[in-house]
């Protein structure tokens, strides 16, 4: 029989073209017409006060002020005075498929679950996700194809299939481990790279960490090869990156972006120059650790969005977990973290491209969907302004991942939007307030959506 968790997953995967349309093959056709909303265009201009936004078959067609875009007959005009639309986010680094509700196993990664979880963020407002190198079989690509042809929808889904380690070195989390690329030569890492550029993978993973010394690293002549490889076949490389020295010799050989903090030493001149001289991006983060430095339940485990996106039960398994962390526990964490913010804020400061990740699924309880939110506050926290953030988790990533029909709100651009209840450049919490989201021009029934979450 199958499990109640699992059951329910594939209940809403069979939704297709009835939960809000966020399943639907076909786009919405005609116009609609959104007035008098503060637009945040994530294009380097100014925030529009009162602007007007016009879609038509799932794309904006014009943004301009309010008054000065004529209603094409027919259209449908919304009244969205009060209210600030932002460009949907995009998250460069999750790890889809291994938790259904309490169990947390590689048994989940199905069909159904992905779906699920797609349709999870698609209502918190994400445009776009990049599984980053836990995807094993054919059916992330099988789904990637799907979606591409309006088959199902959810949030668009990008894949690194299967990243690249040392033998046993990829992911920390036991669960995981099995679906990274073991290789000990450079034509066995040639090989590999091959394998996942045939898949078309968005991007191609590597792990360079030796877990605290329990496993082998990946050495320089391999990570260099891989990096070789990739660029040949016009594919990026992300390095999951833990130690100061790693990232700058990754960075010397071209390495495209960090999917994580140097997290043993303070950054440093050196690292910064390599960084801005290869244009490498880093993805920081935080939440993932800023999560262990509690003893208590922290605030935003009552947050009505997260409530919205996760289960009940797993919000209060991580409830009543504090409990048992202990004091010291604590304390390295929060070095850890105050680091890691110390880092990014010289790097922004620097000017190094600053992109978006949650590493959301790394874990057992890293919450899906509801971390992307937890992010761009914690990097408000390191000192960036609410503008450079959700530039960061829009325009920025989207460019990286090479989506250039999203990520800002402009024409030609898919009506990927977030509708908001207040003005997140006054406080960047403000995006957990959701009035309604957006895919490809089309409003989410997110109260159907809801529903069937539950």
């Amino acid at each position: 029989m199958m499990p109640k968790a699992l059951a329910a997953a594939a209940v809403v995967a069979s939704m297709a073209g009835v939960v809000g349309g966020s399943q639907r093959a076909a786009l919405p056709t005609g116009a609609v017409l959104l007035e008098g909303a503060r637009v945040i265009t994530a294009d380097g201009a100014p925030p529009i006060p009162d602007a007007a936004v016009l879609i038509r078959d799932g794309r904006i067609e014009k943004v301009a002020a309010a008054g000065t875009i004529a209603a094409p007959a027919g259209a449908e005009r919304r009244d969205l005075r009060g209210k600030t639309i932002v460009p949907a986010l995009v998250d460069g680094h999750v790890h889809l498929g291994y938790q259904v509700g309490l169990t947390f196993s590689a048994d989940n990664y199905t069909r159904a679950t992905l779906l699920d979880q797609l349709n999870r963020y698609a209502y918190a407002g994400i445009g776009a996700v990049l599984s980053m190198g836990t995807d094993p079989g054919d059916i992330p690509f099988q789904l990637r194809a799907d979606q591409a042809a309006g088959r199902v929808g959810g949030a668009r889904f990008l894949t690194a299939g299967r990243g690249i380690a040392a033998p046993n070195a990829g992911p920390g989390t036991p669960e995981l481990k099995a679906s990274a690329l073991g290789v000990e030569t450079e034509a066995e890492a040639r090989r590999a790279v091959r394998e996942q550029v045939a898949r078309c993978v968005d991007v191609v993973k590597i792990w360079v960490d030796d877990r605290n010394g329990t496993v082998k690293k990946l050495s320089p002549a391999l990570f260099e090869a891989v990096i070789d490889e990739a660029h040949k076949h016009r594919t990026r490389v992300v390095a999951h990156v833990f130690y100061l020295d790693d990232a700058k010799a990754l960075a010397r050989a071209g390495v495209d972006a960090f999917a994580h903090m140097v997290r043993d030493r303070e950054v440093d001149d050196e690292l910064i120059a390599l960084m801005k001289q290869h244009r490498v991006l880093v993805m920081p983060n935080i939440a993932i650790n800023e999560n262990a430095i509690h003893t208590t339940p922290p605030a935003w485990l009552e947050d009505p969005l997260l409530h919205d996106v996760a289960p009940e039960a797993e919000i209060a398994r991580v409830r009543e977990s504090y409990a048992r962390r202990s004091a010291d526990a604590a304390d390295r964490a929060r070095r850890t973290y105050e680091l890691i913010l110390r880092n990014l804020a010289k790097m922004k400061d620097a000017g190094v491209a600053i992109g978006f990740g949650t590493d959301d699924g790394a874990v057992r309880d890293h919450f899906y969907a509801f971390t992307a939110h937890r992010e761009l506050r914690l990097m408000a926290a390191a000192g960036m302004t609410p503008t450079n953030v959700l530039t960061a988790a829009t325009r920025t990533t989207a460019e990286f991942l090479g989506l250039r029909d999203q990520g800002s709100i402009r024409a030609g651009q898919w009506a990927d939007l977030i509708v908001l209840e207040a003005n997140p450049l006054d406080d960047i919490a403000n995006t957990t307030r959701i009035a309604d989201v957006y895919r490809h021009g089309e409003r989410l029934d997110r109260g159907a959506m809801r529903a069937a979450f539950r």
